[in-house]
């Protein structure tokens, strides 16, 4: 048989070999030394080559790709076929797994927390709000101040500011005429302080000397005196301004007084002497003008006032009339603006 009938017939061969997994046989045969073929060089007839030896198997599960044919390769034979490569061999199972790690150990119980101090006390329960108290009533309207020096407001009966008068005359005649009771005739006169003023500077006598307003018909009821009154130099003992608000003589009179620290109230009724205490005012010293007042009401009580605010009250023995009238006893003093009110 020639090379390549040969050939042609282990090609058909190789399936069968290929799926016997015995390629590296094939491939050592087609390398067989020559003396396994017989050709025309031999001298001997035709007689069919004996296939060269395969290789031995390829190691089972993943050796290396089977040795080739022992070379050399027989003469003039084809390079044979290579053998499949080996199925790789199954991979040895792995060593045990890891060993399982550790279990973790549970953490630690947190301590409990510390109990608290005590909770802070209540707060106290709000008090209810207080009931708004009732609006208080308006006070009583006051009574109308005395305006100026002429004593308060309502019904002038009489006054007199000296302003007519003659400075220096002894015995003044405006409006209705003024008449003198006690003392001389030279210890009264006009004199100018700012205005015109009726003045007694001459004697500190402890006997009162009366200017009164004769020419007047004298009132009952109620009514109020008003002058301006200065005291100018005071004498050892009963240091008194008077203004009366009822004059009738010596022996019957309602007079307010301006005495040194303050005022009182003077009366005499049929020769008896009456009269409250001194009501203190600071600071009332001689040199200075005040406003004095002195009211008598319907039922013959006696207020009196200084600057405009009441000092105290009086109740006399019952005189029912008598006009105004200024005086002294143990002091010299000046008047103005006298006048008469009726409320």
């Amino acid at each position: 048989m020639r090379r390549g009938h040969l050939t042609q017939r282990v090609r058909s061969l190789v399936p069968y070999i290929v799926r016997l997994g015995f390629a590296g046989a094939l491939v050592a045969a087609c390398q067989a030394p020559d003396e396994y073929f017989w050709g025309p060089d031999a001298g001997g007839g035709v007689v069919p080559p004996v296939a060269g030896r395969g290789g031995p198997v390829t190691g089972t599960g993943g050796s290396a790709t089977g040795t080739g044919g022992l070379p050399p390769t027989g003469l003039g034979g084809t390079t044979g076929v290579a053998g499949s490569i080996g199925t790789a061999g199954t991979t040895g199972t792995g060593g045990s797994p890891a060993g399982t790690g550790g279990t973790t150990g549970a953490a630690g119980n947190v301590g409990p927390t510390g109990a608290g101090g005590s909770a802070a006390g209540r707060g106290g329960t709000t008090g209810n709000a207080g009931t708004t108290g009732t609006a208080g009533r308006g006070g009583t309207t006051g009574n109308a101040g005395t305006t100026g020096t002429a004593g308060g407001t309502g019904t002038v009966l009489f006054s007199d500011d000296f302003e007519n008068e003659t400075v220096d005359a002894t015995n003044p005649a405006a409006p209705s005429g003024w008449s003198r009771s006690g003392g001389s005739s030279s210890d009264w006169h006009i004199a100018t302080d700012g205005t015109k003023v009726l003045q007694q500077d001459v004697k500190l006598s402890t006997t009162v000397g009366i200017f009164a307003a004769t020419g007047a018909s004298g009132w009952s009821g109620a009514v109020s005196a008003s002058a301006r009154v200065k005291m100018i130099e005071a004498g050892s003992s009963n240091q008194v301004a008077l203004l009366c608000v009822r004059y009738n003589d010596n022996s019957n009179r309602y007079c307010g007084a301006l005495v040194p620290g303050g005022v009182q109230i003077l009366t005499v009724v049929g020769g008896t002497a009456g009269g409250s205490n001194v009501f203190s005012v600071s600071g009332v010293t001689p040199g200075t003008f005040y406003d004095l007042r002195i009211s008598v009401d319907a039922s013959n009580a006696l207020t009196v006032f200084l600057n405009g605010t009441q000092r105290g009250t009086y109740m006399p023995a019952s005189m029912t009339s008598g006009t105004v009238a200024v005086g002294t006893a143990s002091m010299t003093a000046a008047f103005d603006n006298v006048t008469v009110t009726r409320p």
